[in-house]
């Protein structure tokens, strides 16, 4: 198993890319970056492919695969003793449950080798990214991202990993500099 797994999670267009490249020049990782984004261009999709309103069939497809590559970046990493860092983590899980239902996430806690991932996740360091109004971009790609729906993801990211007895740390500021500190 890899000596240290570190994980950014949280919605979209709440800075984790961008902290992951500001901590590239400082750290010696692997870093596991945009694993959604290349799962979008995989599939040649556009936004309007994958909302969930519109497209719920298209939207659960993309999660489970964002997730089963998640899965996928962990176990190869820690095959090869990797230390790594990932701007994604159960996120897809929560993208099913707060826009398809309890019953979508169900099924994605059924999926081959998730139950066996969150277990692992205990014992990497995960910190959780607090949506900021000065952090959401459109970028066209994601979903449209509005503050009050990234709000309502924070919390329920936070509820899912206490469910799952997984120890989190919350970046709540927007201070760039005072997050490479805290690595």
């Amino acid at each position: 198993m890899s000596k240290c797994r570190i994980y950014l999670s949280g919605a979209h267009s709440t800075g984790k890319t961008t902290i992951l490249n500001d901590l590239k020049p400082l750290l010696n990782l692997q870093f596991e970056e945009e694993i959604a984004r290349r799962v979008i261009m995989k599939f040649g999709w556009k936004r309007d492919d994958f909302l969930p309103k519109t497209q719920p069939e298209n939207f659960l497809k993309l999660n489970e695969e964002i997730l089963r590559r998640q899965i996928q970046t962990d176990e190869e990493n820690s095959i090869m003793s990797k230390d790594f860092i990932a701007d994604r983590c159960i996120d897809p899980l929560i993208y099913v449950q707060k826009y398809i239902g309890n019953e979508a996430l169900r099924k994605f806690r059924e999926i081959p080798g998730v139950l066996e991932w969150t277990d692992r996740l205990k014992t990497a360091l995960i910190f959780v990214v607090k949506p900021q109004k000065e952090c959401i971009v459109d970028d066209e790609v994601r979903l449209s991202p509005k503050l009050e729906e990234l709000d309502a993801f924070h919390n329920s990211i936070l509820r899912e990993y206490k469910l799952l007895g997984i120890p989190v740390f919350e970046i709540t500021e927007l201070d760039r500099q005072k997050e490479k500190r805290l690595y």
